[in-house]
């Protein structure tokens, strides 16, 4: 791709890395977005894309969220609807909060912390409301007596969960978590009335505690936000709440939505998959454009998930045979190269992390195409020298790319792949994320990324890995449906102790063991190339979010296309 190592030259690149563009406090103004995918859902319960989280700043607001900036301090959740952090007691077994007084649905009715209850309890219907993340599960719940969710148990609600009075909620969890603070700043943990609870359907018409609340839904094709009159500035530390719409349109094709981006039909991809190699080769010549971009190290993890529960991957030595004949150059490539694709990686944690090492289990030659050899040892210690057939999952745009990477490089020993393409949409929540979507296609291999949860080295691995967070209904992350017993239990060694440097070393033990079992091959921590649109302002990427807050932006002119088209 000519040009492209040159991107990162001139001014005005990378400038809302760790700092704001074109900071203003102007109001009005409808925010225009663009995405290729429709949002996984709008029930905060059921979400998992980044993105949408994204989204979900400008409808809902959390006990405590990520503040609005650009630099460290973005990293650490502050009071949203709280009026302070939780304080924790009992080892950080017991975590009590404060809602502030004046907080108000869309609809005009006060908050509360049965709302907050409610939306926890909606977690565990997992049958009803599947695709969130379901960390406070194992948490609250009694294996003694499992709490099934508001729709099918009897008891008056969720026992480690209570509400002495309206503005106070208190959690009682099973063992000490000290990231807790972390988990309050989810979307799933929005204020849920159970009045208007519509169960599958709540995604609907949800009601909403933000500064903004849904006009119009055209699934896959267009969401459309106004105004909340009853949202209350003076209760909301986080959300300046600039533009008076939010106007997103979805699913276009990857390059003609580059191309109407960057002719400024469209302020910012709101899905954040970044500039594809068409649009980087035209800004390679344009400095204007050039001048807009963005390319954060945005610390999510791209791989390859490799299956055991697939013949032959149920073979270690087969798990181990891929990963000595990755051409990582080649699969770099394939993203971007190193300016826009990532940083390779042979090891999981990003370098922001304390428990990051410099692990390579499988290192692949000095000039990182391949150990062939290995990999044919590998293959002749399973019982298959000469190879064999299989199939790769993945979705089109760069995933596809990094998929025929992988053909190609496994090629060389006699692996020979083929590529079955899942819907965008839906692929982490009924595809790459579903196990019974991977049996019937007999995907093998996967090509997915990961970026955590919430910025501690539990938040990045752990779904990845802990056997106790698979999901067999969908939106599964633990992919490869590892459950080992001591990666378990180093896991939870690691939540309590206190110590960071302890802790850190033993994050560094369960990535040496899931290394071991080679069912994820690490290819880059990526960075991505993004643009903002000239009418932006207030433009940063969020440290926690490797993305642009669009929460955080508003606009300098006010366009008459489609301002008053709600219809």
């Amino acid at each position: 791709m000519s040009g492209v190592d040159d991107l990162q030259e001139g001014p005005g690149w990378n400038a809302a890395v760790g700092a704001v563009v074109n900071p203003s406090g102007r109001r009005g103004g409808t925010l225009r977005l663009v995405s290729s995918a429709g949002v996984d859902s709008l029930d905060p319960a059921r979400t998992y894309y980044v993105w949408v989280w994204l989204l979900q700043r400008l409808l809902n607001r959390t006990l405590m969220a990520y503040p609005t900036d650009p630099g460290p301090a973005g990293l650490v959740p502050v009071p949203d609807l709280a009026e302070a952090p939780g304080e924790s007691s009992d080892g950080n077994r017991t975590w009590t909060y404060r809602l502030r007084e004046g907080v108000r649905f869309d609809d005009g009715t006060p908050v509360t912390s049965a709302d907050v209850r409610y939306a926890v309890e909606r977690i565990f219907a997992q049958d009803v409301l599947p695709g969130g993340p379901t960390y406070l599960v194992p948490l609250l719940d009694d294996p003694g007596r499992p709490y099934a969710g508001p729709y099918r148990d009897g008891r008056d609600g969720l026992p480690a969960v209570s509400t002495p009075d309206p503005r106070t909620i208190v959690f009682r969890l099973r063992a000490p978590f000290s990231d807790f603070d972390h988990l309050m700043a989810q979307p799933c943990v929005s204020p849920v009335p159970r009045r208007s609870d519509t169960g599958a359907r709540y995604g609907d018409d949800p009601r909403c505690t933000g500064p903004y609340r849904i006009a119009l839904h055209r699934p896959g094709s267009r969401l459309v936000l106004e105004r909340n009159p009853h949202w209350d500035r003076t209760t909301d530390p986080v959300r300046p709440a600039l533009p008076d719409r939010v106007d997103v349109t979805m699913g276009l094709g990857l390059d003609e939505m580059d191309e109407r981006l960057t002719a400024g039909e469209f302020d910012i991809n709101l899905e954040g998959r970044g500039l594809q190699h068409a649009a980087q080769s035209r800004l390679a010549t344009d400095a204007v454009l050039r001048s807009r971009t963005d390319n954060p190290r945005t610390s999510f993890l791209h791989f390859v998930s490799l299956q055991p529960h697939i013949p032959p991957f149920d073979n270690v030595h087969v798990r181990r045979a891929v990963h000595y004949a990755a051409d990582k150059i080649l699969l770099q490539e394939a993203r971007g190269g190193p300016v826009t694709g990532g940083d390779l990686t042979t090891a999981l944690f990003p370098p922001r992390l304390p428990a990051h090492q410099p692990l390579d289990r499988y290192p692949t030659g000095p000039d990182l195409r391949g150990d062939l050899d290995a990999a044919r040892a590998e293959l002749r210690a399973a019982g298959l020298p000469d190879g064999f057939d299989a199939v790769i999952g993945t979705q089109r745009g760069k995933f596809r790319m990094v998929a025929d990477a992988v053909v190609e490089s496994v090629a060389r020993v006699g692996i020979r792949l083929t590529v079955k393409e899942l819907d965008v949409a839906t692929y982490f929540s009924r595809g790459a994320g579903s196990p019974e979507t991977i049996r019937k296609h007999g995907l093998g291999m996967i090509v997915t990324d990961w970026g955590a949860d919430f910025p501690t080295e539990y938040g990045f691995l752990a779904p990845l890995v802990d056997g106790r967070l698979i999901r067999p209904g969908g939106g599964n992350w633990n992919i490869a449906e590892l459950d080992d017993p001591k990666v378990n239990d180093l896991i939870d060694t690691g939540l309590h102790t206190a110590d960071p440097d302890a802790r850190a070393e033993l994050w560094r033990e369960v990535e040496r063991r899931v290394m071991d079992h080679a069912v994820i091959l690490p290819l880059v921590h990526d960075k991505t190339l993004h643009y903002r649109g000239p009418r932006t302002t207030g433009v940063y990427v969020h440290p926690a979010f490797g993305l642009y807050d669009i929460q955080a932006m508003g606009v300098t002119d006010t366009p008459s296309d489609r301002e008053n088209d709600t219809e």
